[in-house]
């Protein structure tokens, strides 16, 4: 028999428990349990409930998934602080019922005075999918128009936007107008469409200056030059943290960076950390002027793609990320798809050079003997990696099996594991 203390044990429920038990409910699950008294009708309503909402506004429930986002605007847009939109599979019928969607959002979170701290809108790829000037310039506007009634933005995420040079600076300009001061994180990679040399667009070093809080940054090369740097130096002067810089072969990045710059920045923010991503660029007389030393590039990532040139001087290339970042190198992972080229004694030097080097992955014709070198370093504690991760291809997985790299797993994984080093052996066959 129930004792009357286990019959109210509900009722008796601090309002902050059953706060926590809505928040794991679907929205219909929260409006049923709404209904069983008062009480949980107001916990219903409670702003912590609505602060944060994805919406799914492509594919084949575009429509329903629409009219559900206007919906939750109108109830609870005023609580709202944490935006996601996504538009999967567009296609022209549902991009223009994306368009329309997010008219009728934003319109609903403007009436409802929605004052976001974060707005993510990835993968919009208006240069992909959206063949027609006329929408763009319209889905452009709608953006431009809502994000200037914001004024507590923190994070703005229009990554792969892939808008235009003039449409990508409206959107900027309009974060800008109210947020220039607050806003912290900001994520425009491939932002502006590919092939487009943004950083000599007048209007964009003038958008980009008006944002004065920023900690963190991600971005294209082809949106930097000693200019925009130098209005980093003056604008963002001991607040910028984190560069995430993006090098992409379709975009513009033959010009060079001075070290100047570079120099300037870091003095400016001394904490500054720059993480390099260079992808499908194989030529070393391509890569060795991003390859600055003076910019202070801690983590590097380079992909070669897969070119047939075989004189891509991939040696070289890692002898020059040696000699430029050896004193700040902390994690570095080459992804060289080239079947000819050996860079096994450049990555031993490397490895012995880079003392704060945490984290190496590598997939290119490496031996299986360096690879042994390298977790006989790392056993002496001539090194400090905490992550190596190596697959081997080309050539040299005619000399490799899996029974040796069975046996090299079954040597160094419980060694490794106990120093605390995430140790992993492939194979990739072309």
């Amino acid at each position: 028999m129930r004792t009357s203390n286990q019959t109210t044990s509900w009722v008796n429920l601090p309002d902050v428990v059953l706060i926590e038990i809505f928040k794991y409910l679907p929205d219909a699950d929260r409006m049923r349990a709404s209904l069983v008294c008062q009480n949980w009708s107001q916990i219903f309503d409670s702003p912590c409930l609505w602060r944060s909402r994805s919406f799914e506004l492509g594919g084949y429930r575009a429509q329903t998934n629409g009219q559900k986002a206007f919906q939750f605007a109108e109830c609870f847009g005023q609580y709202l602080k944490y935006l996601s939109i996504s538009c999967s599979h567009p296609s022209y019928y549902t991009c223009k019922l994306f368009q329309k969607s997010i008219d009728e959002l934003f319109l609903a979170l403007k009436e409802a005075e929605t004052q976001l701290v974060d707005f993510e809108m990835c993968r919009l790829e208006l240069e992909r999918y959206w063949k027609y000037d006329t929408p763009k310039e319209k889905l452009i506007g709608l953006f431009a128009k809502f994000l200037k009634t914001q004024r507590r933005l923190v994070c703005f995420d229009m990554s792969s936007g892939q808008l235009p040079a003039y449409g990508g600076c409206r959107v900027l300009d309009a974060v800008a107008n109210q947020s220039g001061s607050v806003i912290q994180d900001m994520l425009i990679e491939d932002f502006f469409h590919s092939r487009l040399a943004v950083y000599q667009v007048k209007k964009f070093q003038k958008v980009i200056s008006k944002f004065t809080n920023l900690k963190y940054l991600a971005l294209n090369y082809n949106c930097l030059s000693d200019e925009v740097l130098e209005t980093f130096s003056k604008s963002l002067q001991g607040k910028l943290t984190f560069m995430n810089i993006k090098v992409f072969r379709n975009d513009p990045h033959l010009h060079r960076i001075s070290g100047i710059a570079w120099k300037q920045l870091t003095r400016a923010c001394p904490r500054l950390r720059v993480a390099l991503w260079i992808e499908s660029i194989a030529m070393h007389e391509e890569i060795a002027p991003i390859l600055v030393k003076e910019a202070p590039v801690k983590d590097l990532h380079i992909w070669s793609g897969y070119d047939d040139d075989q004189n891509w001087r991939l040696a070289d290339t890692v002898d020059l990320v040696t000699e430029s970042y050896a004193p700040i190198l902390e994690c570095a992972s080459f992804e060289l798809d080239n079947i000819m080229e050996i860079v096994d004694h450049q990555l031993i030097t490397l490895v012995t050079k880079c003392r704060k080097l945490k984290e190496l992955s590598i997939n290119a014709m490496v031996s299986i003997a360096t690879v042994e070198e390298i977790c006989e370093l790392r056993l002496a504690r001539k090194i400090d990696l905490t992550m190596l991760h190596v697959t081997f291809c080309g050539v040299a997985l005619q000399l490799v099996s899996e029974e040796q790299l069975k046996h090299m797993r079954d040597h160094y994984s419980d060694i490794f594991r106990e120093l605390g080093v995430d140790f992993r052996l492939y194979r990739f066959d072309f």
